[in-house]
């Protein structure tokens, strides 16, 4: 197999190596190819390869357990994604660093990371983006025993989803109500 010689050609080959890595369960391999990936898109100056590869590393560190890693490399794309212009994928990105501060109790900054991205995503009309904050924000009140509080943000994402025909996860907001609704009669 021919070696490709552009950085931007070498570096998608690099990511879908990562990508099949992860398919067979090899999560080192997917690791190494997606930083050998990210080398070779910094050297280039390639800054959106550079957050989709950051993306990925994130990712894949959240399923390692790493969690400031995967903190790091999410909060890094979403500044390169913000310093190119791309707000919608920036929002994404803090969202996924909100999960990460979630999965780390960090409830506080879990809350401002979903913000923030809830904020762009209403700003640019991103319906599925603000259904999905809003589920976020709700489960983060419900970590947090404030139960009216997620009960209203799980209403705001299920009517979101709904208008989407997004009927799994409407399913689940709605779902979501019921044991808080549940938990909350019964206390």
């Amino acid at each position: 197999m021919v070696e490709p010689t552009d950085p931007g050609a070498q570096a998608d080959a690099l990511n879908a190596a990562g990508h099949e890595c992860l398919e067979a369960g090899d999560l080192q391999g997917a690791g190494a190819h997606f930083s050998q990936a990210l080398e070779i898109a910094s050297q280039a100056g390639d800054r959106k390869r550079m957050a989709g590869l950051l993306n990925n590393l994130g990712h894949l560190q959240v399923r390692l357990g790493r969690l400031e890693e995967a903190l790091s490399a999410f909060q890094g794309a979403a500044r390169i994604c913000d310093e190119i212009g791309d707000r919608l994928a920036a929002a994404w990105q803090e969202g996924n660093a909100g999960s990460v501060c979630r999965d780390r109790n960090e409830h506080e900054a879990a809350l401002a990371h979903y913000q923030q991205a809830l904020s762009v995503f209403e700003e640019q009309g991103d319906r599925v983006g603000i259904a999905d904050q809003a589920s976020n924000i709700g489960y983060i009140h419900a970590m947090k025993g404030e139960v009216s509080e997620a009960i209203r943000w799980f209403e705001n994402a299920r009517d979101g989803y709904v208008a989407l025909g997004e009927e799994r996860k409407a399913r689940l907001a709605t779902r979501n109500i019921e044991v808080l609704r549940a938990q909350d009669e019964g206390q």
